[in-house]
């Protein structure tokens, strides 16, 4: 397995809407296609400024069809957004890759963490997002899975946690928030986390993993 960071900006999308209007950060925990052309995602919003104007403006835009929240605090929210067209989910759903995660970054940009079998698969899904007049940057391709040590599982994890900002201070994503997205229980995430760090650290410093 093959893991790629990529830098887009999405024509005619509610996130780059937000991202120019406002300051705000994005996360998309999971991505899915909706119908033919449209997108479905677990997304979570957080401003110091006033979240009921942006949530307004998401829910105001005709390709939204659904924009369903819950506050997490006082200035961050989670939840589901179903749009009727996206460019960038076309490509992904032409492709053979997995998006795993997404953030905003600065000047407007969106970073996808995505995971393929091989670099060809990485090279595709840059072509087909320029095909459908995304603006791509592919940052970096990293090594296949086991050459860490890690084992699938702690790999996917430790990549998704990072990616989230669960190693931020303040965290981004807690353990219960890891623990509902893979579907498994806190004390068995936390584990995972561990143990993958520990093989991590083991390597990095040359002290055989116990």
């Amino acid at each position: 397995m093959r893991w790629a960071i990529l830098r887009l900006q999405i024509p005619d999308n509610w996130m780059m809407q937000l991202l120019q209007e406002h300051n705000v950060d994005i996360r998309v925990f999971g991505c899915i296609p909706y119908q033919s052309r449209g997108g479905r995602g677990l997304v979570r919003l957080s401003s110091d400024e006033n979240l009921a104007v942006i949530l307004n403006r998401i829910r105001s835009r005709k390709d939204v069809l659904k924009a369903s929240f819950s506050s997490e605090s006082d200035r961050a929210v989670v939840g589901e957004v179903v749009i009727e067209k996206c460019a960038a989910c076309i490509a992904l759903k032409q492709s053979d890759c997995f998006m795993v995660s997404s953030r905003s970054r600065s000047g407007g940009w969106l970073e996808w963490a995505v995971a393929a079998e091989n670099n060809s698969m990485v090279h595709d899904l840059v072509y087909l997002l320029e095909k459908n007049k995304c603006e791509v940057q592919l940052i970096r391709i990293s090594g296949s899975s086991g050459a860490s040590g890690l084992t699938l599982r702690q790999e996917e994890v430790l990549q998704f946690a990072y990616s989230n900002g669960y190693y931020e201070y303040p965290r981004r994503i807690s353990l219960r928030d890891l623990s509902r997205i893979f579907d498994i229980s806190p004390s068995t995430i936390s584990e995972i986390l561990r143990a993958g760090q520990r093989r991590i650290f083991s390597e990095y410093f040359g002290i055989p993993s116990v």
